[in-house]
């Protein structure tokens, strides 16, 4: 049991650091679209995911909230909060990576205040 909540601890770091860029690619944009690498649990998944700025924003409120290439969630770890068809998926992370995505949000904030 601990060695899968040290694999899944592990995953949700590989996960963040994608996160990170992500948002190191919002600093400073002016366009009204970006792509993020996808933010899922496969640590080697290396898809885009088209979004806008306002769609950033709404999902960067909460910290544990992430997006996702449709069809990459884990069902036992995450939650699907919404669709966009053919675009993207906000998921809320759950358990122990929920936890470490909430933690690594919260010490990088979003230069709007918001965590990232």
């Amino acid at each position: 049991m601990a060695a899968d909540e040290d694999r899944e601890r592990q995953a949700a770091l590989s996960e963040a650091l994608r996160r990170e860029v992500d948002k190191r690619r919002v600093d400073g944009i002016d366009g009204s679209r970006l792509d993020f690498l996808c933010e899922c649990l496969d640590p080697v998944c290396a898809e885009l995911v088209s979004i806008t700025l306002d769609e950033c924003e709404f999902i960067r409120r909460v910290p544990n909230r992430l997006v996702v290439r449709v069809g990459h969630t884990d069902d036992e770890r995450e939650r699907v909060l919404m669709e966009e068809p053919g675009r993207f998926q906000v998921i809320e992370r759950c358990g122990p990576s929920g936890e470490v995505v909430a933690h690594i949000a919260q010490r990088y904030p979003h230069p709007s205040g918001q965590a990232a």
